[in-house]
């Protein structure tokens, strides 16, 4: 089966002459846990564009994309759960075989149909920051992952796309108090109405403000801009009262982090999770959660933008999108 895909040879930014280009990729034969998926809709996020600028390797082209939405058109064998033609929503590795093309193989085991209430575009743009999300929380703080079964303050610094705002949506969801920051151009308005309690200007004098805002004391933070030095400079207050993880969306050079802190790397746990079928069973679980708490209508979409065409130009204006655009970091195509 040859699939139309957009990809690249090798890493590069922007502002360099190299650009998306259009592929027909050989797509693997199906196994017994395998099916053929024709895409629909996948999401577009800052992971994306920070794969783009530092992926290496022999997978070539790169075929980025961690999942979306599709129709199911080919089972390598019967399954009690799924049928020829069902919608669905999975997560997938990258690599040769991303989902910036218009047909994926994936396990079955790692997809869950979705019902008509969940529009595409919405499920779409949850996919990976949800099960990135989910484990932020629950795997790597140690929160239960039950409604109401934990206590504390959680401050998440840098909140800005979707993955911050649905860290916000699972936290509050779990029991938690939730304050975020954000730059002065970020959407406070936005980041409010996906649950956070109080949102502070990232240059505010933080510990005067969350005692103001009856946030003390702070028993989690999430830093999710690791990139920027300055970023850094509200972490050494908490590290004595909270348990602080960096989030990282690619593994680069290390910097002098603190050793106290905890890492977490998006790009190597998505690798990791489709390695074993212990990692596969898991991200189904998540998946099967976020559709739950969608019918119970307690999640808020999360889509900032929308692109319309599977093209080698609307992949690359999205990822210019969500690059120079603080407001616009995580958005869907439509395929």
């Amino acid at each position: 089966m040859i699939s139309d895909a957009v990809g690249f040879e090798k890493k590069f930014r922007l502002k360099e002459d190299t650009k998306f280009e259009q592929y027909k990729i050989m797509l693997p034969k199906l196994r017994e846990n395998d099916l053929m998926i024709k895409t629909s809709a996948i999401s577009i996020s800052t992971l994306d564009t920070q794969i783009r600028q530092t992926i290496k390797g022999a997978k070539k082209p790169y075929i980025l994309g961690f999942g979306g939405v599709g129709i199911i058109t080919r089972l390598g064998s019967s399954n009690p759960r799924l049928n020829v033609g069902d919608r669905v929503l999975y997560v997938n590795r990258v690599g040769k075989y991303g989902s910036y093309s218009n047909f994926q193989i994936v396990d079955v085991r790692s997809v869950v149909k979705l019902p008509d209430s969940f529009p595409t575009d919405e499920a779409a743009a949850f996919s990976y920051s949800f099960f990135l999300a989910f484990e932020v929380l629950f795997n790597q703080l140690e929160l239960i992952p039950h409604p109401g079964k934990n206590q504390g303050n959680l401050l998440i610094l840098n909140t800005s796309d979707g993955l911050g705002a649905t860290i916000i949506q699972l936290a509050k969801w779990a029991g938690l108090k939730v304050a975020a920051t954000i730059n002065k151009n970020n959407s406070e308005i936005w980041i409010k109405n996906m649950g956070a309690d109080v949102v502070f200007s990232q240059s505010t004098h933080l510990s005067r403000e969350l005692a103001n805002a009856e946030m003390t004391p702070v028993d989690y933070v999430i830093n999710l801009d690791t990139e920027k030095e300055k970023s850094f400079e509200h972490l050494a207050e908490f590290k004595d009262t909270a348990k602080v993880l960096l989030l990282h969306f690619v593994k680069k050079k290390t910097k002098n982090f603190d050793p106290d802190y905890l890492h977490f790397y998006c790009q190597e746990f998505l690798e990791a999770s489709f390695a074993t079928e212990e990692g596969i069973n898991y991200s189904r679980k998540a998946m099967e959660l976020l559709v739950y708490l969608w019918e119970k209508n307690q999640l808020k979409s999360i889509l900032t933008a929308q692109l319309n065409g599977f093209s080698d130009k609307n992949f690359y204006g999205a990822h210019k999108l969500i690059e120079n655009n603080p407001n616009f970091r995580h958005l869907v195509l439509i395929n």
